[in-house]
């Protein structure tokens, strides 16, 4: 049974949905958001200034931006994995101006800055935001998804390596499809309000600051985290939250890049599962960017892809290297 097929076997469950199993398995909620309007007034009101109370090392005596000269309330840190020729880390973005600072580290050590980290049992909910993700011949493109999120968060050596941080494995639930279509281009604000939604309007579960959404986009869409940077131009993949350390948080993974983002293969499944990896890990160790671990201005994979050599886990996917500040080394696969 493919996911178009779903409706033949539905099973009741919140309004406009059906719930489904595949063959293989995994069970998957179709959503129609048609008739979701709902928003919790409390979390939309902190969209705006949530992120910016909490301040790195890197930005907290900054009040100008440096690019345009403004006086700012604060930056939003945003973990990012760049594109080829672009730098990797936590990027800096002024408010109101929206500019991003490139601020110079302060420390080349890891260290903890006392942030929310990852904790045993909190739970991966996989969103595939699209008609495209609910067509025959998407299926496989989405089992092969499901199947890595699975394998990166129960791998032993490499996420269950991360206990040397104090973070945990979670779980992860039932996907969710959302049948209608994002814009062609959309913003992370447009993203973080849109998530806000489907969370009050229960159209996806609230995991608070237990857990996190990875959303998946399909093919032909470009997310910007300002004006001039633009997913694949500027950035593959990345992970942010809605407000600061109370969560909720969430990845945004871009269809594959045909370019600048895969050192390993031409293979687009390659390129997902090395950005989906480093962003579920760093995610992970540092859930409100810049408030965890952290090397400087770098989250752990950001420092491994200085050095980039790639690795896979014990159930074959590409995956994007951590440090290991016991072995004082990038993780090693096969």
């Amino acid at each position: 049974m493919t996911l178009s097929s779903a409706s033949r076997y539905p099973r009741l469950g919140r309004r406009g949905t059906s719930q489904f199993r595949r063959p293989d398995g995994v069970i998957g909620v179709e959503y129609n958001m048609s008739r979701v309007r709902g928003k919790d007034s409390n979390l939309f009101s902190e969209l705006s200034n949530a992120n910016l109370k909490e301040e790195c090392e890197s930005c907290r005596n900054i009040v100008t931006c440096n690019v345009c000269g403004s006086s700012i309330s604060g930056f939003e840190h945003i973990g990012v994995r760049a594109s080829a020729s672009h730098e990797s880390g936590i990027w800096h973005y002024a408010n109101p101006c929206r500019h991003r600072n490139q601020l110079r580290s302060r420390s080349a050590n890891v260290k903890y800055a006392g942030g929310p980290l990852w904790k045993n049992g909190y739970t991966w909910q996989n969103i595939y935001w699209g008609p495209y993700f609910t067509s025959s011949s998407s299926s496989a493109w989405v089992a092969s998804i499901e199947k890595a999120v699975r394998d990166i968060e129960s791998d032993k050596t490499y996420s269950g390596g991360l206990s040397q941080y104090n973070v945990g494995t979670g779980t992860v639930s039932p996907f969710i499809t959302i049948k209608t279509a994002p814009a062609a281009k959309i913003s992370d604000g447009q993203i973080k309000q849109i998530l806000a939604s489907w969370i009050a309007s229960g159209t996806v579960p609230n995991l608070g600051s237990q857990g996190a959404y990875n959303i998946f986009l399909p093919p032909g869409v470009t997310v910007s985290l300002s004006p001039v940077e633009a997913s694949c131009a500027f950035f593959c993949d990345y992970h942010n939250t809605i407000s600061g350390s109370s969560g909720p948080f969430y990845t945004v993974e871009p269809y594959p890049c045909a370019k600048g983002c895969n050192q390993c293969t031409n293979n687009p499944l390659d390129t997902l599962t090395q950005g989906l990896s480093e962003e579920m890990v760093e995610l992970k160790t540092d859930m409100n960017p810049g408030t965890g671990w952290v090397i400087g201005n770098l989250e752990l994979c950001d420092y491994c892809d200085a050095k980039f050599v790639c690795n896979r886990i014990s159930g074959g996917e590409y995956v994007n290297s951590w440090y290991d500040k016991n072995k004082k080394a990038c993780w090693k696969g096969s």
